[in-house]
C-alpha cells in the first residue's frame, strides 16, 4: 500500500505544478455590473436611446407637476407681481434641470465622467425658454388640460433632444489606455550569454 501511496502523492504534486504555472498567467475576467466603460463608444445607439428615454421620462413627470406647482403659486398673492415672479421662475427653471439632472445622473452612473452638467443645462434651459415663449404666443394655457398635455409632449420630446446632442458635443474624451506588451520568454542560453563575465587578472611584480 505505500508504494501506491507514494505514487499517487507524487502524481498529485506533479499536476499543482503544472496548474500553478497555467493560473498564474490566467487574467480573471473582472465582474462588471454595469455596461462597459467602452459603452458611449461601442454602442452609440444603445446610449443615445437610453440618454434620451431617461431625458423623455423626466420630463413628462417634470413638467406636468411644474405647471401645476406654478399655478398653485400663482394663487397665493394677490399681488399680480408677487404672484407670477415665484410662479414664472419655478415654471422655466424645474423641467431644464430635472432632465439635465437626471441624464447626467444616469449617464455618470453607468460611465463616470462620461458627461458634463454644463453647458448642457443652459442649452436645456434656452430651449425650454424658447418653447414657453411659443405657448404663450399661441394662446396656451395651464387651466386647459389639451395645452398642458401638448406642451408636455413637446417638452419631452425637445428637451432630452437637446440635452444630449449637447452632452455628446462636450463630452470629456478619455485618456488612452496603455497595454502592457508581454515580454517575450528568454532561454536559458540566451539568459546566460547577456550577462558579462567579469574575470579578474593577477599581476605579479618581480
Amino acid at each position: 500500500m505505500f508504494p501506491l501511496r507514494a505514487d499517487a502523492w507524487a502524481l498529485a504534486l506533479a499536476l499543482v505544478l503544472w496548474m500553478v504555472p497555467m493560473t498564474s498567467r490566467a487574467e480573471p475576467e473582472p465582474l462588471r455590473l454595469l455596461p462597459s466603460a467602452g459603452m458611449m463608444r461601442e454602442q452609440p445607439l444603445r446610449w443615445t436611446a437610453l440618454e434620451l428615454g431617461t431625458g423623455a421620462g423626466a420630463a413628462l413627470v417634470s413638467v406636468p407637476a411644474t405647471l401645476a406647482l406654478s399655478a398653485w403659486v400663482g394663487t397665493l398673492s394677490p399681488d399680480l407681481v408677487l404672484a407670477a415672479a415665484p410662479a414664472m421662475v419655478l415654471l422655466l427653471a424645474l423641467p431644464p434641470l430635472a432632465v439635465t439632472g437626471t441624464q447626467w445622473l444616469v449617464g455618470n452612473a453607468l460611465q463616470p465622467g462620461s458627461v458634463r452638467f454644463q453647458p448642457a443645462v443652459w442649452v436645456a434651459l434656452g430651449v425650454h425658454v424658447l418653447a414657453v415663449t411659443g405657448a404663450v404666443v399661441l394662446g396656451a394655457t395651464v387651466d386647459d388640460l389639451g395645452d398642458a398635455a401638448l406642451f408636455t409632449l413637446v417638452e419631452a420630446l425637445v428637451l432630452p433632444t437637446a440635452v444630449t446632442l449637447t452632452m455628446r458635443a462636450t463630452a470629456p474624451v478619455p485618456p488612452p489606455t496603455l497595454t502592457r506588451v508581454p515580454e517575450r520568454p528568454r532561454s536559458l542560453v540566451e539568459a546566460t550569454a547577456s550577462r558579462a563575465v567579469v574575470v579578474p587578472l593577477l599581476r605579479y611584480t618581480f
